[in-house]
């Protein structure tokens, strides 16, 4: 912000802008509509008589809002109206317009900025001072190195945990012919099938099937505890 407030002043300063007052794109196009189409009769002055001004109305202020050096210009005039004749002389409408100019500069610049500064810390700490590697992972949307976890609970009662991982996630993808050539059983569950999954990797070597890892696995046990029923009903181990 302080960046763009010092370069919005050089310019002022050596008068590139806020010389010539607000919509000075729609102004330049009046001139040279002038200089080339001359209208000796008045046609063109008693047309926009007739319409109400809404023609001009309409290039003017669309010149304003798709036009980006425009909007440097008009915080450059407002800027120096607010520094000759301070915040009070500005008003409401002027005022939305001057901090929509600056919100949108504000936005295209800062966010380049932001970003470079931002990724450059995220990576610095995660090589050197091996930190933030969650935010690292999030913020340079890796696609690879993907974990899960799944549960089980095995004829004895105990709750099985297991966390998967795969290092190497396939970008191509294919329809597996296994799975459209195996018998399939009404109601039969997707994860009781040979073939669960109806795509495959497009290379075989990078099929999660073949590459995923368990990485952590352990048992929670069923406790054998019994519970005792007090009198009052409550219940106590």
């Amino acid at each position: 912000m302080l960046l763009m407030e010092l370069g919005l002043e050089t310019f002022i300063r050596h008068k590139p802008l806020a010389t010539s007052g607000y919509h000075s794109l729609y102004q330049w196009y009046r001139s040279v509509e002038s200089e080339h189409f001359p209208d000796p009769s008045g046609l063109r002055a008693r047309m926009e008589q007739w319409i109400f001004g809404l023609y001009p109305a309409c290039i003017k202020y669309f010149m304003s809002a798709f036009d980006v050096p425009e909007h440097y210009q008009v915080m450059a005039v407002t800027r120096s109206n607010i520094c000759k004749n301070g915040i009070q002389a500005l008003s409401r409408g002027g005022a939305v317009i001057y901090y929509a100019s600056v919100f949108l500069y504000f936005w295209v610049f800062s966010n380049p900025v932001v970003s470079l500064v931002f990724g450059s810390y995220l990576y610095i700490c995660i090589n050197w001072f091996h930190l933030h590697f969650d935010e690292a992972f999030s913020y340079l949307r890796i696609a690879n190195y993907k974990s899960f976890t799944r549960f089980h609970i095995n004829r004895d009662g105990n709750l099985e945990v297991f966390t998967l991982a795969v290092d190497k996630v396939p970008r191509d993808w294919m329809l597996d012919p296994d799975w459209d050539m195996e018998q399939k059983q009404p109601q039969q569950l997707s994860h009781r099938r040979k073939y669960p999954s109806k795509w495959s990797a497009a290379a075989g070597q990078q099929d999660p099937v073949n590459t995923v890892r368990v990485v952590d696995h352990f048992v929670i046990r069923q406790n054998q505890e019994p519970d005792f029923v007090s009198s009052n009903g409550s219940v106590s181990r």
